[in-house]
């Protein structure tokens, strides 16, 4: 028995997008997703080699799996026709909704569709009656600090992401719900 429980749906003169829980039938997609994301986020200035070892090591389907599996994350995908676009990942802390994911292919973004993925986490969030939404991104992202900056996030500290021999800056950002 097969179960997705669909979020929303888009209707637009070019497309048909819908947000849903995602489950092991999604697998595939989501690392495929997972990696081109990933690579074309961080590889400006990232050694080949290193991003080259973290996406054969860190985005496996079978690390993916286990994600899938845990009890306190979610994982929420964004299809357009059903074909997986992107996803976010969130994880049930104390008093927060942590993003620890939000990737959107490159072909699908500044269209509204992380607008909407911030919006399911905030509802996510109230209904687990949390405080607040909690984040990292990559420092050198800054159309995607601007973005978070203008939902109400605020800095509150900063997180090492290592990708090989790198060690990434990542700010860390909190939204009071």
């Amino acid at each position: 028995f097969r179960f997705h429980k669909v979020l929303f749906r888009i209707y637009t003169n070019y497309t048909d997008i819908t947000l849903a829980y995602l489950d092991y039938d999604d697998l595939d997609a989501l690392q495929v997703v997972s990696v081109v994301s990933f690579y074309e986020s961080f590889i400006d200035g990232a050694d080949p080699l290193d991003m080259q070892g973290y996406l054969q090591t860190q985005l496996t389907t079978e690390i993916l799996a286990v994600e899938l599996a845990q009890s306190t994350s979610k994982f929420i995908g964004i299809k357009d026709h059903q074909i997986l676009i992107g996803y976010m990942k969130v994880n049930d802390e104390k008093d927060a909704i942590e993003i620890q994911r939000i990737y959107l292919l490159k072909d699908y973004q500044n269209k509204g569709l992380g607008q909407r993925l911030l919006d399911e986490a905030n509802r996510y969030a109230k209904t687990k009656q949390k405080r607040y939404l909690r984040l990292a991104v990559y420092e050198k992202n800054h159309a995607g600090i601007r973005f978070y900056e203008r939902h109400g996030f605020k800095k509150i500290g900063i997180k090492h992401f290592p990708l090989g021999k790198q060690d990434r800056i990542c700010p860390i950002l909190e939204k009071e719900i």
